[in-house]
């Protein structure tokens, strides 16, 4: 483990109730998981850290943090994860981790358990050859089932109920792992602390509809659907369409996308097991299975009747689902318009900036296809009689040569910012290309470009969502409609594209940026905080990402944080004028809501916009923003001298003028 990797993280070798933390076994939005080692007994166990990214901290290595306004809800959630853990110790099934203590340490609360040496469902099918036969898998489920009717039985849901969290140990033991009901307890933290509103846990793919729900009375039902979906993700090497996806499609396109099982299953099943899958996944509860007897009773009845489902030509690779960290090398991202309150922080990129790589994309394939049609052409021979002197009259270029030419003649159209006429280009490489799905890509991702530099959203997002049809498996086709969605305000959808592309490369912090430009554009700034935290741990050398994260911090008047984050942006880019402008801003934040250190602050956020006023980057406005501090200091004289400045630069800047006849001048 390197600090770099995990830089919120307990150094190693400290100590817990007796255990030294030896490594970091997983991050995510709940907080720190460590294998720890006691010396004494010689045993290891799990611990689990309450650190809810996004709002606590750490200082002096060890003592975690939050801010002072989060003091209520953080003390609210950490009473409820001891009672949480405290409840689970009392939980005793073969089949279910045992939760051995809770601890109180370091501001913050520790829930040991035992440590599972084995490997997770999701690894298991990965690393099969052949499709799984429903005879495995009811040696894994049937114990599975069993526990979750002990668990229903002591009125809990398990809420997290996924490949990845059941484990199978080396004796072949199947485990069951991570209560979703402790993830509740964080994420409600969070969301509290920034909105005075608490939202489900939910896992893609797996949960139910009714989990997103914050005022839905979850029952078992909840569970049968998520054990509904693995099975589903077992049988035919997918899991099912996510549940807000099929919630979706129903309302805007009046069908649920939803593929059933003898549509996709790698492997012939009996029609109960079916049935009981399908049943299971059917977005209504009062249709599932109503407990999980009736669930696995539904496994256990092959009937006589064998379904005529056929093992599938070709396995589909599952992506693996990305697990969520704090903090990769990423494109610099553009950066949100500032919200209208409060005014301080700014853009720094324009939506003409946002588009200008796609171009390149599609160059490259072009040139890729070019190359391609030239090679393919000095292979095809030429054959002459000989004893004839008839000429072969002229071959018609066929149609994909023409193609070719239209989408090199849009790529140099683009690049020379003539977008309208590349559009048309574009246009005329789709009605050529025929089948060439290659080329066609090329010429939606181009045309869209084109669309993005035109400010017509609308049409870029229909480009890319034909693009996706084309060519699903490329994460940056969600992020590139994503900045359609963002300029059209369409905050949650861009929301989504986002998460897909993160979901299908988790290790690109541009594609975390992009989420959390949303996310501040939402003004959720601590959902901003986590991803872009998740963007510095993948691309810690991007002053942008620092800066961003320090707007949302400034947002939320976590003062500290902020300006820690625009010194380390002005670390790494210590020519760009809006980090100090910006930190000005946070300087004068702070001066407004802390008297004590108002003067300092106050003279700090000056410094900054001397440095800003000095530069070749000056505008009428970083003027006037001196001019209000100078007033704010008492020093008339300097002000007024501003606010003229600022008005001879620009006469329509309405607040220097009403500052002059406030101050008589």
């Amino acid at each position: 483990m390197s600090e770099q990797q995990y830089p919120f993280a307990l150094p190693l070798g400290t100590q817990i109730s007796g255990y030294e933390i030896v490594r970091v076994l997983g991050v995510g939005g709940f907080g720190i998981t460590y294998e720890g080692f006691n010396p004494v007994t010689r045993r290891r166990a799990a611990i689990k850290e309450f650190f809810p990214r996004g709002i606590a901290s750490r200082e002096n290595a060890t003592q975690v943090v939050f801010a002072r306004e989060d003091t209520d809800v953080v003390a609210w959630a950490l009473e409820r994860f001891r009672r949480s853990t405290t409840e689970l110790c009392d939980f005793a099934h073969p089949n279910i981790v045992t939760v051995l203590n809770y601890v109180p340490a370091n501001e913050t609360g520790y829930m040991f358990m035992e440590q599972v040496e084995g490997e997770t469902l999701e690894q298991w099918l990965r690393k099969k050859e052949t499709p799984v036969s429903l005879d495995e898998l009811r040696v894994v489920l049937e114990p599975i089932c069993d526990a979750l009717e002990y668990v229903h039985s002591r009125k809990f849901i398990h809420r997290d109920i996924a490949p990845d969290n059941i484990m199978i140990r080396k004796d072949g033991r199947p485990m069951l792992i991570d209560f979703g009901a402790i993830k509740i307890i964080a994420q409600t933290a969070q969301t509290r602390a920034a909105s005075g509103r608490s939202y489900g846990v939910a896992k893609q793919h797996y949960s139910p509809p009714e989990q997103m729900d914050e005022d839905a009375d979850l029952d078992p039902r909840a569970d049968v659907y998520a054990l509904g979906a693995v099975l589903y993700r077992a049988v035919t090497g997918s899991p099912p369409v996510d549940a807000d996806k099929r919630k979706n499609d129903l309302v805007l396109k009046g069908a649920d996308p939803y593929v059933t099982v003898a549509q996709t299953a790698r492997t012939a099943l009996p029609q109960a097991v079916i049935d009981i899958i399908d049943r299971s996944l059917s977005l209504k509860p009062a249709i599932r299975p109503s407990s999980i007897a009736e669930f696995r009773a539904g496994l256990k009845d092959d009937g006589v009747k064998t379904a005529a489902v056929k093992p599938t030509a070709a396995t589909k690779k599952v992506e693996p689902m990305p697990t969520p960290g704090f903090s990769g090398p990423g494109a610099k991202v553009a950066a949100p318009p500032s919200p209208a309150q409060p005014q301080p922080l700014t853009s720094d990129m324009s939506p003409r900036a946002t588009s200008r790589s796609w171009i390149g994309f599609a160059a490259i394939a072009a040139a890729v296809l070019i190359i391609v049609g030239v090679v393919a052409a000095s292979l095809t021979s030429t054959t002459t009689t000989t004893t004839t002197t008839t000429t072969t009259p002229p071959q018609k270029q066929p149609p994909v040569g023409n193609a070719r030419a239209a989408i090199e003649r849009a790529e140099k159209q683009a690049s020379d910012g003539n977008h309208r006429d590349a559009v048309a280009s574009y246009a005329e490489v789709l009605r050529l290309a025929g089948n060439d799905n290659a080329l066609r890509v090329a010429a939606l991702k181009g045309r869209a470009a084109s669309y993005g530099e035109l400010n017509q959203y609308a049409e870029q997002i229909a480009d890319l969502t034909e693009a996706i049809r084309l060519e699903p498996n490329d994460p940056d086709n969600y992020a590139h409609r994503s900045h359609g969605y963002y300029f059209l305000k369409e905050y949650d959808r861009a929301i989504s594209d986002q998460t897909r592309a993160i979901q299908m490369n988790s290790r690109s912090g541009y594609y975390f940026s992009l989420r959390g430009r949303s996310n501040l554009a939402k003004k959720d700034y601590i959902a901003a905080v986590a991803d872009y935290s998740d963007a510095i741990r993948l691309s810690p050398q991007t002053a942008l990402y620092y800066a961003r994260r320090g707007a949302a911090h400034g947002y939320r008047s976590d003062f500290g944080r902020a300006l820690n984050d625009y010194a380390e942006a002005i670390k790494l880019a210590p020519s760009e004028a809006n980090y100090y402008r910006e930190r000005s801003d946070i300087y004068a934040g702070r001066a407004d809501a802390t008297a004590a250190s108002r003067a300092s602050d106050l003279n700090l956020a000056k410094a900054d916009l001397d440095l800003v006023i000095r530069g070749k980057d000056a505008m009428p406005a970083d003027i006037e923003k001196r001019g209000l501090i100078f007033e704010k200091l008492g020093n008339r004289t300097e002000a007024l001298a501003d606010f003229r400045a600022a008005l001879a630069r620009d006469p329509n800047r309405s607040i220097s003028r009403q500052a002059i006849q406030r101050l008589g001048g």
